[in-house]
């Protein structure tokens, strides 16, 4: 405070607004420039490109702070909410809105506060305890049917998590249960709606996951999170429960109990609900690759059939009896072309003949021939009864094993196929809608039928 400023009798002066912000900035800054101040650090903020921000308190006041980031290269610490600390700085008086804050320049460490020692020691404890392990955690269900939601409904973390659950899976049904998040009593509060919500899934719906959570704050603002009451009742859920506690940077007792941490409110909205639209792409892709197999199938079927009606022509019995016939000619025209041979050789010696006929008679000769010939017949008749029966009997197994993969024997059964009007195969009632035309194919026919109406043999889920 300079000289002229004190000697002024200012009970005698009307001054303008500004005169008399500009005047307090003078007084103010000049009096409190270069001091000491020591407190806790609370609502830390470092998400600012050219500052960061928090309170320094203690028992009964906060303290606004500011270090810019020409200081903040200066600290050999890391600043969190919590932390006892002393600042050396100036007051600032922000004239237009008369706001003071407290300019840092330098901070040293005191220790941490005891929000934070309350907070360490309860995790430590419910750590022995179990609460935090991984192997009790349960998995987040892929498609919720419904999700039960704790939080305020004066705040806009409601709004933001219904809308985005919404835009992702419009199907989806959302149970809410209000609590406080912030305040007495609401630490009590919260673990009452989360008690609610599993009553309300084992009497009434079943809900699938819980979503527990509020926006950014103070390390007291979020203290309802930091309760031993909140963190069992998370624990004891019988519903998944994910945490969505403030900012990315914000960690409380919840999350650590949780199944699942969420950085942000939003996110944990993305977390519980997968697109819709991706999920339809991929049943579209499944369903094509589905259709593509069985045309794959059907061909190679085709071809299979193809390759055995040309063996079974290879192996016809028809064929094979003409094989067999002119094997037989053959052998009659050897045996023809033998006998006149022989013929003519006895001719030719048929005076040596003559004398060899009266020890033995050519009756007999002829006979012994006619024998051989006949059992030589037998034989290749046996023959060829054999391997046409083996013949038959692959074909016939072979034609079996065709029959038993053939779409048509289903249609025996009491089966049917049923066509569109745009003349693909209906395999889900979702396919067809009411009054629209469609085609049975039956076992010894088609009917023409119209759908009267659908239903799913599932109902679908209602709508919030």
């Amino acid at each position: 405070m300079n000289k002229d400023t004190c000697e002024k009798d200012f009970s005698k002066m009307t001054l303008t607004v500004s005169e008399f912000s500009r005047l307090l900035k003078e007084t103010i800054e000049n009096a409190f420039y270069g001091i000491r101040i020591k407190g806790e650090i609370s609502g830390l903020k470092t998400n600012y490109p050219s500052r960061y921000y928090f309170d320094l308190k203690d028992e009964s006041s906060k303290l606004k702070c500011i270090i810019f980031k020409s200081d903040v290269s200066k600290i050999k610490f890391d600043i969190k909410d919590g932390l006892s600390v002393t600042v050396y700085g100036r007051i600032n008086l922000y004239e237009p809105r008369g706001e003071y804050s407290f300019i840092v320049s330098e901070i040293e460490p005191l220790g941490y506060g005891e929000l934070y020692i309350l907070f360490e020691r309860l995790k430590e404890k419910l750590k022995r305890e179990g609460l935090f392990d991984e192997s009790r955690k349960r998995a987040i269900p892929f498609l919720p049917e419904t999700i039960g939601i704790v939080t305020s409904r004066s705040g806009a973390v409601l709004h933001d998590i219904v809308k985005i659950i919404k835009s992702r899976f419009e199907n989806v049904s959302i149970v809410f249960a209000n609590a406080s998040v912030q305040g007495q009593n609401s630490a009590a509060e919260i673990a009452q709606a989360i008690e609610l919500l599993n009553l309300y899934g084992r009497t009434k719906r079943k809900i699938d996951v819980i979503i527990v959570g509020r926006g950014g704050g103070s390390i007291e603002d979020l203290w309802s999170f930091n309760e031993e009451i909140t963190a069992r009742a998370i624990y004891n859920s019988s519903v998944p429960v994910i945490s969505a506690v403030g900012h990315e940077t914000d960690f409380t007792i919840a999350d650590f109990v949780a199944d699942k941490r969420a950085s942000t409110p939003s996110n944990a909205a993305e977390m519980a609900v997968p697109l819709k639209s991706e999920l339809t792409r991929q049943v579209e892709t499944l369903r094509d690759r589905i259709r593509q197999g069985i045309i794959n199938l059907i061909s190679n079927r085709k071809a299979e059939l193809s390759n055995l009606i040309k063996n079974m022509e290879k192996v016809s019995p028809k064929r094979i009896i003409q094989d067999r016939k002119i094997r037989v000619y053959d052998l009659a025209e050897s045996l023809q072309n033998l006998a006149g041979g022989r013929i003519n050789l006895l001719r030719l010696n048929v005076s040596h003949l003559r004398k060899r006929l009266l020890l033995k008679s050519p009756l007999n000769i002829f006979k012994e021939r006619r024998l051989y010939i006949t059992g030589l017949s037998d034989r290749l008749k046996r023959a060829a009864e054999i391997t046409i029966s083996n013949y038959k009997n692959r074909v016939k197994t072979e034609v079996k094993a065709l029959n038993s993969l053939s779409p048509y024997n289903v249609l025996k059964r009491g089966y049917g196929i049923v066509f569109s009007e745009e003349k693909t195969v209906v395999s889900s009632v979702l396919q067809v809608k009411e009054k629209e035309n469609i085609k049975i194919v039956l076992n010894d026919g088609s009917l023409k039928s119209k759908v009267l109406e659908v239903e799913p043999a599932f109902p679908p889920v209602n709508k919030s």
